[in-house]
């Protein structure tokens, strides 16, 4: 380290911070000292392959997870998209939890991977915008946590207002909104444009959301219909906001003999295969995994390889569709 130190003109410590991937250096000090490191032999082939440079060809995805929900559907039409640029992608699932991203995080920057594809939880971006100045482009997909990096997601706003419109042309009167937790910012967002819909058309929202993530939207789709439905039981449209939790609606509705939808109208406001599975196929704005997933594949790895050179920041929202089914 002391000469690694001498030779990058610098201090020991400073070399320490680099070395263990610090976020508080300066991106162009980091690189000229990883470089030195390189050139003095420092750490295994691999690593001096990327510090010099070299690419594995892999892009990094961390995702909340994947079970019963819009992110499984991204993450197979992601690997259609690399494998079509020869590209292999390492899937990472955080959990939601935000100490686990940061360490993936970490250790995707420490050479697993070319760029990375993430929906984050918005506690790690000056992580992430460190990671972006190093070298390793980010692209943000379906969460806009940080202004400095690009992203790839939807119009949240327009779903809701496209639901409401949908309920409200089906003769619903009341209509309630099942959420997941506010603070994040895409849930946020539905939750602050349903009560300014049901405001606009003069009665009470009705809205029941989580505190924090379940380990099962599912599970916290059945409890919060049933918390809803037993205090407003005149509900007669609802809007769920993930397919998961239109699955636990639908396992309450079952089980207490509620008819979807000739009593309630039911919606996902996150429609992807999970919808269209059930036997009481789900109707849903369906997201367009296979957009969302070439636009943000197209987007990492052309500043990977510098297909463009280009430093504006680029934010893309792809169209949603409302896909009538069984359920309204």
């Amino acid at each position: 380290m002391k000469d690694i130190a001498q030779k990058a003109h610098v201090d020991v410590s400073t070399v320490s911070r680099a070395l263990n991937d610090s976020p508080y250096i300066h991106p162009s000090t980091k690189r000229r000292i990883l470089q030195v490191a390189s050139e003095l032999r420092y750490g295994s082939n691999a690593t001096k392959e990327i510090l010099t440079g070299g690419r594995v060809h892999a892009v990094g995805i961390i995702v909340p997870d994947i079970e019963l929900n819009i992110f499984m559907d991204f993450v197979r039409e992601a690997e259609v998209r690399a494998t079509k640029e020869n590209y292999d992608l390492v899937v990472c699932l955080s959990g939601d939890d935000a100490q686990r991203e940061n360490r993936l995080l970490k250790k995707m920057r420490a050479g697993l991977v070319d760029g990375i594809v993430i929906t984050s939880t918005g506690e790690n971006n000056a992580l992430l915008n460190d990671i972006n100045a190093s070298g390793i482009p980010v692209v943000q997909v379906l969460r806009d946590v940080s202004r400095e990096l690009d992203c790839v997601s939807v119009d949240y706003a327009q779903s809701v207002r496209s639901a409401f419109t949908v309920l409200q042309d089906s003769g619903c009167q009341q209509i309630a909104l099942i959420n997941g937790p506010s603070s994040d910012i895409s849930y946020h967002e539905k939750a602050a444009v349903y009560k300014q819909l049901t405001k606009e058309v003069g009665y009470p929202a009705e809205m029941a959301e989580l505190d924090t993530y379940p380990h099962s939207f599912v599970k916290a789709g059945y409890d919060l219909f049933k918390e809803l439905y037993s205090k407003t039981p005149n509900i007669d449209g609802v809007m769920v906001a993930n397919d998961s939790e239109a699955l636990g609606v639908l396992q309450y509705a079952e089980e207490y003999n509620i008819k979807i939808p000739e009593t309630v109208k039911l919606i996902s406001l996150a429609g992807g295969t999970v919808s269209r599975l059930t036997s009481n196929k789900v109707s849903a704005i369906d997201f367009p995994s296979d957009e969302l997933a070439r636009r943000a594949i197209h987007m990492v790895i052309t500043k990977v390889e510098k297909l463009e050179q280009y430093s504006e920041i680029h934010r893309v929202n792809v169209q949603t569709r409302f896909e009538k089914r069984k359920t309204c």
